[in-house]
């Protein structure tokens, strides 16, 4: 899949740019604050319909406007795409070919792309809702089904917890129960399957980074017993917790309460992991996600990395120098020192200054 080009009008730092893309390589270059991670974004947010922070679409849109756009054409084994965005205050409106998109979940995992950026480092360390969504995310880009399972568990969720608010008896949240059981029973079915093939790729890539023989497993805590009836042993978790979550108010048990994590040789990642060893599982991790994804689906994702080797040392730069070289997808850098990026083969530059582009084709 190829980026051809993108125009962006009043979209965060840009009031109108077009760009059109090297096939290959693109390293977009320019002193901090002067857009190019907006740029990276909006290039996100054209492929997968979301931005690299969960934020109001209005907050995207450039200060004084009421509405902004991000267009789009997408070569992939369908032929050439236009997609089209349009952000207001009321949302987003989303456009296919010029024909607007009313079940936008279904374009998930159309238009694949992988990130690099500095907050990926944290997915070792950081919170538990952090590796949860991050799981998600990669389960909607390969199965769309999985986010209209988690919009609807969230709700159902969230109409059990507002009941507890009440004087609500083990009856009245019956219905709830079996449509919480139900969905959350899918929801960690999946995670459990993307872990299993997720593992022995990250395994290997962080013995290849590292020159070690470690041991790698990636953890997944449920917060109820997993029998051979994933919905069956959620439903009857939730009714023995009944007066535990009446008291405290919400519901203690479910997806949005288990745990993955991380082990290195056994030891939890999350406790004793070293900063190096964190950065090193989170790199093997995201070249993981990018094998996984050829695996699945039989092509290149769009790789967008954002001024990630300066968070990391010379072994594991060299890494990942290694794999853009190897890569035979599109890739995207971003760097506010060009020199720093090793590429040998035919590039585009891009050079950004106050929202605006200057670009040139270098052999």
């Amino acid at each position: 899949m190829i980026l051809r080009s993108i125009t962006l009008k009043n979209y965060r730092s840009y009031k109108t740019e077009i760009f059109t893309f090297h096939e290959s390589f693109n390293l977009i270059s320019g002193e901090n604050a002067q857009g190019k991670t907006n740029l990276l974004e909006a290039i996100h947010l054209l492929c997968t319909l979301r931005p690299f922070k969960q934020v109001r679409m209005e907050e995207l849109i450039s200060f004084g406007e009421t509405e902004g756009r991000i267009k789009g054409e997408l070569e992939s084994d369908s032929g050439l795409n236009e997609v089209h965005i349009i952000l207001t205050k009321g949302g987003k409106t989303v456009k296919l070919n010029g024909k607007i998109v009313y079940d936008i979940p279904k374009l998930l995992g159309r238009f694949n792309v992988v990130t690099f950026l500095p907050a990926d480092l944290d997915l070792i360390k950081g919170s538990p809702q952090d590796r949860r969504r991050y799981i998600d995310t990669l389960i909607c880009n390969l199965k769309y089904e999985h986010l209209i399972d988690l919009k609807s568990y969230l709700r159902a969720l969230t109409q059990r917890n507002a009941l507890f608010l009440r004087g609500v008896t083990r009856e009245t949240l019956e219905a709830w129960d079996e449509q919480i059981a139900e969905l959350g029973g899918k929801i960690v079915r999946r995670r459990i399957k993307l872990i299993e093939r997720l593992e022995p790729l990250l395994e290997k890539n962080y013995r290849f980074i590292s020159g070690l023989d470690t041991g790698i497993k990636i953890q997944y805590k449920p917060s109820f017993n997993l029998g051979n009836n994933l919905i069956e042993e959620l439903k009857r978790e939730l009714r023995s917790r009944f007066h535990i979550d009446k008291r405290r108010g919400h519901t203690s048990v479910g997806p949005h309460r288990d745990l993955p994590g991380f082990t290195i040789d056994g030891i939890d990642a999350l406790v004793f992991a070293s900063q190096g060893e964190a950065k090193t599982l989170a790199l093997a991790l995201k070249a993981s996600e990018i094998e996984l994804t050829r695996i699945l689906l039989g092509k290149n994702p769009i790789l967008l990395l954002d001024d990630i080797t300066s968070e990391l040392d010379e072994r594991r730069r060299n890494f990942l120098y290694r794999l853009i070289e190897e890569y035979s997808g599109q890739i995207f850098v971003t760097a506010t020192n060009p020199k720093e990026v090793h590429h040998k083969g035919e590039k585009k530059i891009f050079q950004i200054k106050a929202g605006r582009a200057e670009s040139k084709v270098y052999q």
